[in-house]
């Protein structure tokens, strides 16, 4: 008969743990169940259950909140070591990483979407018609904005990729950060911001995901973007005024095809 450690134990309660949030059976936001439970479903004591918890917590993957319980807090340990990773580079390069996170969840989006998400892309920019910004980060004049944007989130859904998702919202848990308040904005206008949500939506309808980078690309340009002190926006990238004619053209072909189906 093997022998089994409290090592082993503790291993593999933690593996059973883990296993639960990035399979999807605890759900991000879900409470999970109290200790005794889990320690009739792990078949150990409730000292290596606690001890679980608490290693899946320091990596940002369960959160214990005082006299509510533990809920899952992210489907990958990455919040917390990312943002201690990310400590070390400039706000420029963080918004760079967060823009190419978006611009290859869009393409995957539109690649294996599937109607219940697509039904919940169109609810959500019906949802924000009229916001004056994206409001992933409810970082404009310090406040937090009323409602919950659930477009981005909904584009890394329809993705089907966990990892991409989890980064995105380490990224934006970053930027959150008081060290980053006053150098970020958001500088399209509410009309600007449903024509790119209107523009990357029907992309991801008609699954061309080639129109889904193209309409992302030019989105994130002008969802949120660096100030400087002077409150002027810092361009993400350095275009001569050739290649920003190209994105300028490939912009309004977009719209006047978004107008046709429209109007179709």
């Amino acid at each position: 008969m093997a022998v089994t450690t409290g090592s082993d134990r503790a291993r593999a309660t933690l593996a059973y743990l883990r296993r639960k949030i990035t399979t999807g059976e605890w759900a991000v936001g879900s409470r999970i169940p109290i200790e005794p439970e889990l320690a009739e479903q792990t078949g150990v004591g409730r000292s290596t259950v606690r001890e679980a918890v608490r290693s899946l917590a320091s990596i940002g993957m369960l959160e214990t909140l005082p006299g509510r319980g533990t809920f899952v807090r992210s489907a990958a340990p990455t919040s917390t070591l990312l943002n201690e990773f990310l400590s070390d580079f400039t706000l420029e390069e963080i918004l760079s990483y967060r823009r190419a996170l978006e611009i290859e969840a869009a393409q995957q989006a539109a690649l294996h979407r599937s109607d219940d998400d697509l039904a919940a892309l169109e609810q959500a920019a019906e949802d924000e018609m009229g916001c004056t910004r994206c409001p992933v980060l409810g970082f404009a004049g310090g406040e937090d904005t009323a409602f919950d944007s659930k477009f981005h989130r909904l584009v890394f859904d329809a993705a089907k990729n966990r990892l991409l998702a989890s980064l995105y919202a380490g990224i934006n848990d970053q930027l959150r950060t008081p060290e980053h308040r006053g150098r970020l904005a958001n500088v399209a206008t509410a009309t600007e911001m449903e024509r790119d949500h209107a523009r990357v939506l029907d992309a991801i309808r008609r699954r061309d995901f080639i129109d889904t980078v193209h309409a992302m690309v030019d989105h994130v340009d002008h969802d949120v973007v660096i100030v400087n002190d002077q409150h002027e926006v810092v361009p993400p990238l350095a275009r001569t005024p050739e290649q920003q004619q190209r994105i300028d053209d490939a912009v309004e072909a977009g719209a006047q095809r978004g107008e046709n189906v429209t109007a179709g």
